[in-house]
């Protein structure tokens, strides 16, 4: 049965967290919060109206990492462990990340059910199926990819696209992650996107039908129910397809099958990342295609496309000659300046105030250039960086996956946490910066937790073991859709996809 709650254990402080990723994710379907009276149901999330059922669904995993990976690749004695260490920026040395995550590791193993594994109980893919279900779907996308242009992340590089970004995640290999919706041809550029004023596709109830891909592509999609939709798309497929999709082998047809959380939105399109910054700045009016600029968010959820040490290390690009953080820190900006909300000068925030909370997170990786986009992009709109989340990745019994001083490979990412106030002034790290751990074992390839329940803990609960108050939020760049939130990216639907689910 679906666990109440992901969070497996947490500190007093709010400032340790261990976290089981497909419970998140999971529990990030459903609404968590009660009703409001005043409140517009678009920006808030609700108590389901649904009947209790006896099935719930669980996302299928790859099994929990039982032991840390072998440290092989790290240098092998100190003289040269030394010839890196001066080699890398001292940025990226991260010399108060390791106490500060040994600290957080031995809180837990004192607190956390001693013995007890750091994960829960699994719903684990077949094993045909952990190996083949992504290739299966690049072989069918594969010539739409050809057509229609490259997804947010994920491309293979070669050494000539010296301005290409790559998968923050893609250190040991480079998988491949097709566009669950390639764009057609006719749709891509962004100066013909739809206009953000166009009125948003209103889902109904129960099954919702569509005959392709381009009636959605480029288009606000609305579950304005509290109960769960479903989208039914039709497609070619031109490769074997996996056992749950259903196929018509005389047209080669398939229908994939989506699952629309409760008062949940979507815009399917790729993001203009890579526009040219000349005569854009700052100020791009619509950097999210189909989003009116009117609407505004309390929490802003982002995992861009950052390039990564594997890129460095490859010898193939030289890292200064790079646009990818500029264009990226650009972006960035250009979506919190457009749909964060402007800081007041006082007061709490509230059901009937939302507007005095803003808060933006950004997923960045161990690089210094990422780190300055970040700090950059939350400068440039306003806000204030007050935190930094540093996911720790674990095997089962706690221990980091790689060595937490590892030169080459660091076990554990950042989430850096920015609000908007008057007056904000960007801080370099150290300088008041609150940092809180979260540990989890990881997941399927790039798969991270869905932070909905630890956001709401940290910002939305006025007091302890009360009711978070409402609040709006939009993940950027999304790999899978959050109850009561709004999301947008080119693989928006990807987790969603009923392939990647199954019925206890």
């Amino acid at each position: 049965m679906t666990p109440k709650s992901s969070i497996l254990y947490q500190n007093t402080s709010n400032t340790v967290f261990l976290i089981d990723i497909p419970a998140s994710i999971a529990l990030a379907q459903e609404l968590s919060l009660e009703p409001q009276p005043g409140v517009p149901s678009d920006n808030i999330s609700f108590v389901s109206t649904e009947p209790p059922k006896k099935k719930q669904r669980r996302i299928l995993s790859t099994p929990a990492l039982k032991t840390p990976y072998p440290a092989s690749f790290e240098p092998k004695s100190e003289a040269a462990r030394a010839r890196v260490l001066a080699r890398i920026p001292r940025s990226e040395i991260h010399e108060e990340i390791s106490p500060l995550l040994s600290n957080a590791l031995e809180d837990i193993r004192n607190h956390y059910c001693q013995g007890s594994e750091w994960y829960l109980p699994r719903c684990l893919l077949e094993d045909d199926e952990s190996k083949g279900r992504d290739q299966e779907l690049d072989r069918s996308a594969c010539l739409a990819r050809i057509r229609s242009g490259e997804s947010d992340r994920g491309k293979k590089r070669r050494p000539q696209d010296r301005n290409a970004t790559r998968n923050e995640h893609d250190e040991e290999d480079d998988k491949f992650h097709p566009e669950y919706f390639p764009l057609p041809s006719s749709q891509q550029g962004f100066a013909i996107a739809q206009s953000p004023f166009q009125p948003p596709l209103i889902l109904s109830p129960g099954r919702n039908r569509f005959k392709d891909e381009a009636e959605l592509c480029n288009n606000l999609v609305k579950n304005t129910s509290p109960e769960t939709a479903v989208v039914e798309i039709h497609s070619l497929f031109a490769a074997k397809p996996l056992k749950n999709f259903k196929v018509d082998t005389e047209k080669q047809e398939c229908t994939r099958v989506f699952i629309i959380p409760p008062l949940s939105n979507f815009i399917l399109c790729n993001l203009p990342i890579s526009t040219p910054l000349t005569g854009m700045g700052h100020d791009n009016p619509s950097p999210i295609p189909s989003l009116a600029s009117n609407q505004k968010f309390n929490l802003i959820v982002m995992d861009p496309p950052w390039s990564n040490k594997s890129v460095r290390r490859s010898g193939y690009y030289e890292t200064g000659t790079y646009l990818d953080s500029e264009l990226l820190m650009a972006y960035i900006c250009a979506v919190l300046t457009v749909h964060s909300y402007s800081p007041l000068q006082s007061g709490d925030l509230t059901p009937e105030n939302k507007s005095n909370l803003s808060i933006a997170a950004i997923w960045i990786t161990n690089s210094a250039r990422a780190r300055e986009a970040a700090y950059g992009g939350l400068a440039g709109a306003g806000f204030s960086v007050c935190e930094e989340w540093v996911w720790v990745k674990t095997a089962v019994d706690g221990q980091p996956v790689t060595p937490i001083e590892g030169v080459w490979r660091k076990p554990y990412e950042i989430l850096v946490i920015g609000k908007r106030k008057p007056g904000s002034i960007t801080r370099a790290p150290g300088d008041g910066i609150l940092r809180r751990v979260i540990a989890a074992v990881p997941d399927v390839h790039s798969r991270k937790p869905n932070l909905k329940e630890a956001f709401e803990k940290t910002f939305f609960t006025p007091e302890p073991n009360t009711a978070p108050v409402h609040y709006s939020a939009l993940e950027v760049f999304a790999r899978n859709l959050t109850a009561g939130w709004w999301a947008c990216g080119n693989e928006v639907l990807k987790f969603n996809s009923e392939n990647w689910w199954s019925d206890e």
